[in-house]
C-alpha cells in the first residue's frame, strides 16, 4: 500500500489506536491525532494553500458521486452465427460522454468511429444483420491504430484539464474481452492506460438495485422506467441507452465507487502525461473519495482547482437555468425521508400498541388469579 495516499495514513493510525487502546491511552493518541492533522494543515505545501472549492450540495445525489466525466464505451465487433473459434475484432468504437454535475448524456460531445478489420475484412451478412454496419462502413474506416490515436485527440480536446474522469461498460467484455484480450494481446494494439481502468454499470446496478442479480440492459432499463432508443446492438445507441441508464442511477442515490482495474503487464500499453489512474496501485476495489481527490491534485497541479471554480460556476448557471431537473429530484429525496421517518413512527407506534396490549393482557391474567384466590379462600 503506497504510503503517500489518505487511505494508508487512516490504516497506519488506525493500528497506532488500536495500540494505544490495549494500554488504555486512548485520549492521549486522539490528542496526538489532533496535533498531527493541524501541523500536517500548515506545513506550507503549494496545494495546501490552495482553498478546495467544492460544488456538493447534499441534496442532490449527482454531487456525491467521484467523478465529474463518465464515457462510457460499448464496441461492436466481427461475428458469426456460429463464434466458435471466431476471432472478433473491433468495427465500432464509440466515446459517449456523461457530464456528471449537469446529469446529461452528451451526444454532441461523444466520439464515434468505424473500424476497418484486417483478419475478417469481409463483414458477415449475419454481423450486418446484427449490428446495421454496412460493407461500406468499414471499407472507408481507419483501422484500430488510427481509431485509438483519434479518440485520444478527442480525448485531450473534449476533458478540460483538472477533471476527474472514469470509463464505464455495461459488463466486462468490452474492456476485458474485446479491447484487451483480443486487441491489445492478441493483435498488438497500443492503447493508453487510461482503457486499464473502468466502471462495471451492470454489476453496481446489480448490488444497489437488484441484490446481487444481473440483468440485461432493456430489464434494466424497465427498472429505472426508461426505454431503449435507437437500434440494438448499434454501438453508438447501446452507449447512449446505458448512459442515460447511469444517469438515472446517480439520481437514485447509486454512487460509482468501484472501479475494475486490468493488469498493466502488457508491453503495448503506454500512459498519457497528466491524466491519473485511480487504484493502480492497489487493484480492483471501491474508491475512497479523499483518496480520489489527492490523486487529482497530484496530478493536475494548480489545474483542479482551476478546473473546479471554473466547473463549478458553469454547473450553478446551468442549475439555475434548469431548476426543475434538479428540484425535483431533492424534493423526491425530501419525500423519501419524510415517508421513512413515518414508516419509523408507524412501526414505533404499532410496537407500542402490542406493548400496551400485552400489559393489558398479564394486567389481567394477574387481576384474575388475585381474584380466583380470593374466591378460594372465602369458601
Amino acid at each position: 500500500m503506497p504510503h503517500h495516499t489518505k487511505r494508508a495514513m487512516a490504516h497506519r493510525m488506525a493500528n497506532k489506536e488500536r495500540i494505544a487502546c490495549q494500554h488504555g491511552q486512548r485520549l492521549a493518541a486522539a490528542q496526538r491525532g489532533k496535533n498531527k492533522q493541524k501541523s500536517h494543515a500548515q506545513n506550507g505545501h503549494f496545494l495546501g494553500r490552495v482553498p478546495y472549492v467544492s460544488i456538493y450540495d447534499e441534496a442532490d445525489p449527482l454531487d456525491r458521486q467521484l467523478f465529474d466525466y463518465i464515457i462510457v464505451v460499448d464496441v461492436e465487433a466481427t461475428c458469426e452465427s456460429n463464434n466458435d473459434n471466431y476471432h472478433h475484432e473491433i468495427i465500432e468504437f464509440p466515446g459517449v460522454l456523461i457530464d456528471v454535475r449537469r446529469g446529461i448524456v452528451d451526444t454532441r460531445r461523444s466520439f464515434r468511429s468505424y473500424v476497418k478489420p484486417w483478419r475478417n475484412p469481409v463483414l458477415s451478412e449475419f454481423c450486418k444483420k446484427l449490428t446495421g454496419i454496412s460493407q461500406e462502413d468499414v471499407d472507408n474506416a481507419p483501422g484500430l491504430p488510427e481509431v485509438v490515436k483519434a479518440f485520444e485527440r478527442w480525448y485531450r480536446e473534449t476533458i478540460p484539464i483538472g477533471a476527474k474522469v472514469a470509463f464505464a461498460a455495461d459488463g466486462p467484455w468490452d474492456f476485458k474481452n474485446f479491447i484487451y484480450e483480443h486487441s491489445i494481446l492478441r493483435d498488438h494494439v497500443s492503447f493508453p492506460g487510461i482503457f486499464y481502468e473502468y466502471l462495471d454499470i451492470r454489476t453496481t446496478f446489480a448490488h444497489h438495485f437488484n441484490r446481487g442479480a444481473p440483468i440485461k440492459l432493456d430489464a434494466m432499463l424497465r427498472r429505472m422506467r426508461l426505454r431503449f432508443e435507437g437500434r440494438p446492438h448499434c454501438g453508438f445507441d447501446d452507449a447512449v441507452n446505458i448512459a442515460r441508464l447511469a444517469v438515472a442511477m446517480m439520481r437514485a442515490g447509486c454512487i460509482f465507487d468501484f472501479l475494475i482495474v486490468i493488469p498493466m503487464d502488457d508491453d503495448y500499453h503506454y500512459h498519457l502525461d497528466t491524466y491519473p489512474l485511480y487504484r493502480r496501485e492497489e487493484g480492483s476495489g471501491r474508491l475512497d473519495p479523499d483518496v480520489v481527490d489527492d490523486i487529482a491534485k497530484s496530478c493536475y497541479g494548480l489545474e483542479y482547482f482551476r478546473f473546479g471554480e471554473r466547473h463549478k460556476a458553469e454547473v450553478l448557471q446551468y442549475r439555475k437555468e434548469h431548476p426543475y431537473e434538479f428540484r425535483g429530484v431533492a424534493l423526491k429525496q425530501i419525500g423519501e425521508r419524510l415517508n421513512r421517518g413515518r414508516l419509523a413512527i408507524r412501526c414505533r407506534l404499532v410496537a407500542l400498541c402490542i406493548l400496551l396490549i400485552v400489559a393489558a393482557v398479564m394486567l389481567l391474567i394477574l387481576v384474575s388469579t388475585r381474584i380466583l384466590r380470593w374466591r378460594g379462600r372465602l369458601q
